[in-house]
């Protein structure tokens, strides 16, 4: 213990023995500034004569002046413009009608049931009250930010029931479906005289207009909901293969002969490639 006490007493006499001999080492400074101060706005523009003390420009003024060389979104380099978004959103449409416009032009059975999907989407109207009615369900209240769904006037109710087509003619059935397994003949009411006029039962496109082996025409027209009705024993229409009818528009007519005195409606429904019953679909009464 003694030695270490005489150890460190030697070396703090040395160190006060060296201040002594030089004071100025005792407060050595940590740095030292220069005459010249650059600025941090000059910092690696190199020596430079005098310093510009003017107003710093503003930054708001400058972005209006090199906005005009900057993209739209971004700053990758690889963004289109305005004006080249709007060409490609162009061409891009163009396409598109021209590939549908190809689809109803063309026979083939594929292009057919393109047709029909694509007639059916644009036939058919949204069923908004179903869509409430979903969302309700699922999120306990319809969405605020579409306004129909908004309106309180009306509650959403389910529909569940099938949509009824109108009846081609007013008559009554002579021979019904569970005798041909294809469609019923209808008789036009006893006060129909001369022309009876056939009507389309829905809106719908006509996909053929035939001969028939017995010499009348035979109209076939596909109508919304996967329905395609046929109009058979009509004596004569003026429709022809992509003519497109409304409810209620004529589509042909039937005239009484001499071997027959009233008229026979040939009225067949076919629903996803199966004929059905249409009496269950079209009110006769």
């Amino acid at each position: 213990m003694e030695q270490n006490s005489g150890i460190k007493g030697r070396r703090k006499e040395r160190i006060r023995n060296l201040l002594d001999e030089n004071p100025e080492a005792a407060a050595p400074p940590l740095f030292t500034l220069t005459d010249n101060v650059t600025s941090y706005k000059e910092w690696g523009l190199g020596e430079r004569s005098e310093i510009h003390t003017g107003p710093e420009p503003d930054p708001e003024l400058l972005w209006k002046q090199q906005r005009g060389g900057w993209m739209d979104e971004g700053g990758g380099g690889g963004t289109p413009r305005f004006a080249a978004g709007f060409i490609r959103r162009t061409v891009a449409s163009v396409l598109v009608f021209g590939a549908v416009w190809g689809i109803f032009m063309s026979r083939e059975p594929w292009a057919v049931k393109a047709q029909d999907f694509i007639t059916d989407v644009l036939s058919n109207d949204m069923d908004f009250a179903a869509a409430q009615v979903w969302y309700e369900a699922h999120f306990n209240g319809a969405p605020s930010f579409i306004p129909i769904f908004g309106e309180d006037e009306v509650p959403a109710q389910k529909v569940n029931a099938s949509h009824t087509l109108s009846a081609p003619l007013e008559g009554s059935i002579v021979r019904a479906f569970a005798s041909t397994l294809k469609g019923v003949e209808i008789m036009p009411l006893d006060d129909s005289s001369g022309n009876v006029t056939v009507k389309s039962v829905d809106t719908g496109r006509v996909l053929s207009v035939s001969k028939e082996a017995q010499g009348g025409i035979r109209v076939v027209v596909r109508h919304t909901g996967n329905i395609t009705a046929e109009y058979g024993h009509l004596s004569g229409t003026r429709l022809s293969a992509d003519d497109w009818v409304q409810s209620g528009d004529t589509v042909g007519w039937m005239q009484e002969t001499e071997s027959q005195d009233s008229p026979l409606l040939f009225f067949a429904i076919m629903k996803d490639k199966t004929y059905i019953d249409p009496a269950e679909v079209v009110s006769f009464d």
